[in-house]
């Protein structure tokens, strides 16, 4: 734990000095080169049958036959990758730190997602050890976790399978379309998505028991490398959609209430359960900017009935507590961070 709290510690200074850069202004990017931009660090990892960087302003294509051959006997001998369906299942599987780290979360917060008499002897120590390893980035990505890891390398594990064949670009836009969605909600801005980066780096690494400091270093040079001056990270704005792109957080999307003026001005300061509305598919969650007066609020025509989805797509650090028992309830603090009330 000492490697991890050490590497910690270099992110959180490195945070610091990220955020005093001077980035252009969001919303001047095209999304398909938001998309490739994603997969900055992934990007800049060179792959047999593919001896160059590829670019963020296009596809890139193997320029022999050759080439592609060993693109896709790569990715088939280090993934089992060989078609598009397999490609999807190894994202799934290999990159799924952020999961993880919401379940982690639910414990943090005080609402386990699940007991730990559920899980087997060795099941209960992995989850344990692997929480505390996750927990010593907490206070650096607080709820938004290790999302943009799983981004980065599985756009950049399909723009390979672009290259040498496996898919084609059509089918490119689909696969990357939810995670595009996701950096959208979860993020504002490239020094943001870099920070979860690197600490998503380090615990997926470290869950192999692999040289994390190593890791490391080999990704915070990638990541300097894409804020140096010229870099793409460094000369590019933030993608902002002309209309808000939905992201589908949950399978089962139940409804809860929250008050018109949270939702137009598309801020959460303050929530709490209650038991649901029986007939009605209620999840219990109650919304509320923060300071609305009690008049406000008791007066029906100011409370709306929305999905949870909707909730989580103006705030996604709520995903974390939905969990939560009825009774429970949640302020914001002056930094912006969730605190039991």
């Amino acid at each position: 734990m000492d490697a991890f709290r050490n590497v910690a510690s270099k992110i959180q200074d490195y945070k610091k000095q990220l955020f005093s850069f001077l980035v252009p202004p969001a919303g001047e990017l095209d999304r398909k080169q938001f998309t490739l931009l994603l997969s900055g660090i992934s990007t800049c990892r060179k792959v047999p049958g593919i001896p160059v960087h590829m670019g963020y302003e296009t596809l890139y294509h193997c320029e022999t036959e050759e080439d592609a051959s060993k693109a896709r006997a790569h990715l088939q001998q280090i993934y089992g990758i060989s078609d598009g369906k397999s490609l999807l299942e190894t994202c799934r599987i290999e990159y799924s730190s952020s999961t993880q780290y919401e379940h982690f979360m639910s414990f943090w917060v005080g609402e386990p997602l699940f007991s730990l008499t559920e899980l087997t002897e060795e099941g209960r120590e992995h989850f344990l050890e692997y929480k505390e390893k996750a927990e010593a980035f907490f206070p650096i990505v607080r709820e938004k976790g290790f999302y943009a890891w799983d981004i980065n390398e599985k756009i950049g594990l399909c723009r390979k399978a672009v290259a040498c064949g496996i898919i084609s670009e059509e089918e490119f836009w689909e696969y990357t379309d939810p995670w595009v969605r996701q950096a959208q909600v979860f993020y504002h801005s490239f020094p943001e998505y870099a920070i979860s980066c690197l600490c998503g780096a380090v615990y997926f690494m470290g869950v192999m028991d692999t040289d994390i400091e190593g890791f490391f270093q080999i990704n915070f040079n990638l990541v300097q490398q894409l804020f140096a001056p010229g870099g793409a990270w460094i000369r590019n704005g933030w993608y902002l959609p002309k209309e808000r792109e939905w992201v589908s957080w949950l399978g089962d999307d139940p409804g809860c209430l929250v008050t018109n003026r949270a939702l137009a001005e598309e801020q959460i300061g303050y929530m709490y359960r209650e038991d649901p509305i029986d007939d009605f598919p209620d999840c219990g969650w109650r919304f509320f900017a923060g300071d609305e007066s009690d008049e406000y609020v008791n007066q029906v025509e100011n409370i709306a009935v929305v999905s949870f989805n909707d909730i989580c797509n103006i705030d996604p650090t709520i995903l974390a507590y939905f969990y939560a028992k009825p009774g429970s309830s949640f302020g914001k603090n002056l930094e912006g961070d969730w605190v039991r009330e």
